[in-house]
């Protein structure tokens, strides 16, 4: 699986996700956000209060091996568990996959399928 259709996966398809990695990326994101702000033990217990974070070991065990690979892992669980249920929306000019699944046109190379 390329790194596209992993990204296309957790982006189009996170309800597919069970509720643990979704809790684990909601974890990552809302980290993300708490990097760099002067304030950050303060928002860290609201962050935690309304369960954007976590201290959930099982969750956090998830992200033990870098956001990289738990994006990976995630995605080939979602296309294992459903594979009906998802639609890699490629051009048929250039094989190319398109931005969304919904999408009409290549952003590569230009094919309209509208």
């Amino acid at each position: 699986m390329t790194a596209e259709e992993v990204n296309y996966i957790i982006s189009h398809y996170s309800d597919l996700l069970n509720l643990n990695e979704k809790r684990a990326l909601k974890h990552h994101r809302s980290s993300l956000k708490l990097q760099d702000m002067p304030d950050g033990e303060i928002r860290r217990q609201l962050y935690l209060r309304n369960n954007w974070l976590t201290d959930d070991p099982e969750i956090l065990n998830y992200l033990s091996e870098g956001y990289v690979q738990f994006i990976i892992t995630t995605a080939e669980n979602v296309l294992k568990n459903h594979p009906g249920k998802m639609f890699f929306n490629r051009c048929k000019i250039c094989g190319k996959l398109a931005r969304t699944p919904l999408a009409n046109q290549c952003r590569f190379c230009g094919h309209d399928w509208h």
